[in-house]
């Protein structure tokens, strides 16, 4: 008996100076104002600008949501479209006469970093008014980027919101830097997405994100404090900085675990690696996309969006890059779609040439703002201009052509 009166003695001064510790270090952290607060589990990404219940993509633009936006680039307010999308307001009848081009893409596309007025897209549905030759037609260009989106999650955009709008022409922007490894499970650390895989040589939907519990989506985002109520981390600072020291461990993690994987799409892949399956994946996205623009009478085309590293201005920077590579260029991706276009009917625009002769010529970085990574990242406003003209004047030249032949 007395053993047992012990034993509980010591339990409670246990118990008693763990509650006493915990509370004087939720007061030494309330008096030093420190918090981290989780986000609400109810929203993903940029201040609820996205949801994560999007039952064909995953996530996906909240129609007629606004936010201030603070990340790399120009601040500025943004505001979503009421179909969801970082774009005018745009009718679902098209105007008669008119000529609708849809975009595809990632966040070069959507393009956050720029106000909408800068982005390519808007600079191409400008400058196309223009073209002689579409000087009677009312030309609109959709953006329908999505930040984040691999070419399978493009597709299923095309199959259930872009044919509303009924484009005459679709152009898949494709950014190999990260579209590749986004089309593949073993390579993507983000599982709240579609996949396609061959079965019996056919493509074919794993939809398997729909069952996907929130600490399943990405590990490197997810802490064991997450399985706990949300308002009792929101209410407690020890909880918050446990948190917040565990991600963000996680996440040096994941800049280790991802070193290498983020660097590969530049090289030749291995066979029967992981890499180039998802190369076969990738290009039969691509494949899909072109014969189910062509049964809807549309045109359809890719545009290879460059990556900062190929176009730096800085020859000897660069060239120090591509050696640490052990690669002859840094062109491997937007060759092997060149290639790949010729084969399958589909025209392929290399963005990086174009844009690295006039990095050259210039000595401007078309890439980095100020307040991200100098000469990297994503296109800045000279970028977005640069971009949007030579695809107006290439579209105008093919236009001009197809109508001279008629």
């Amino acid at each position: 008996m007395k053993k047992f009166k012990n034993l509980a003695i010591n339990l409670g001064l246990t118990v008693s100076t763990l509650i006493f510790a915990v509370t004087v270090a939720e007061i030494g952290l309330r008096i030093a104002k420190i918090e981290t607060p989780p986000p609400p589990r109810e929203e993903s990404n940029q201040e609820l600008l996205y949801t994560a219940k999007d039952p064909n993509r995953g996530w996906a633009g909240n129609p007629n949501q606004t936010s201030f936006w603070t990340g790399e680039g120009i601040p500025s307010d943004l505001k979503m479209n009421s179909g969801g999308f970082r774009d005018y307001e745009r009718s679902k009848t098209k105007p008669k006469n008119g000529l609708r081009i849809a975009l595809l893409g990632d966040s070069f596309t959507e393009a956050f970093h720029v106000k909408l007025e800068d982005t390519y897209g808007a600079i191409m549905e400008q400058k196309l008014q223009q073209c002689p030759v579409l000087k009677d037609r009312k030309v609109e260009v959709i953006n329908f980027g999505v930040q984040g989106y691999g070419t399978a999650q493009e597709l299923m955009t095309l199959r259930h919101h872009v044919w509303d709008y009924a484009p005459d022409l679709v152009i898949l922007a494709f950014y190999a830097g990260n579209d590749l490894r986004n089309n593949y499970r073993a390579l993507e650390h983000d599982h709240l997405r579609p996949y396609f895989v061959y079965q019996d040589g056919q493509l074919v939907e794993d939809m398997s994100f729909r069952d996907l519990k929130f600490w399943d989506r990405d590990r490197y985002n997810f802490s064991l404090v997450d399985f706990l109520p949300f308002w009792s981390v929101q209410n407690s600072r020890i909880l918050q900085l446990i948190r917040k020291v565990d991600i963000d461990a996680k996440r040096r993690q994941f800049e280790k675990d991802y070193s290498e994987i983020n660097l590969a799409f530049y090289k030749e892949p291995q066979p029967n690696s992981d890499w180039e399956e998802t190369w076969k994946v990738t290009e039969g996205l691509i494949k899909l996309m072109r014969d189910e623009v062509y049964d809807q009478g549309a045109d359809f085309m890719v545009i290879t969006t460059s990556d900062s590293y190929q176009v730096l201005p800085d020859i000897q920077k660069r060239d120090g890059f591509r050696k640490s590579l052990n690669v002859p260029n840094l062109f491997y991706p937007d060759i092997r779609l060149k290639k790949f276009g010729k084969q399958e009917n589909i025209p392929v625009y290399t963005l990086a040439g174009p844009i690295w002769d006039e990095a050259k010529k210039t000595g401007k970085c078309l890439h980095g703002f100020d307040n991200a990574v100098p000469c990297g990242g994503h296109w800045n406003i000279e970028g977005h201009k640069f971009v949007g003209e030579i695809m107006t004047n290439y579209l105008c030249e093919r236009y001009t052509t197809q109508l001279s032949k008629r």
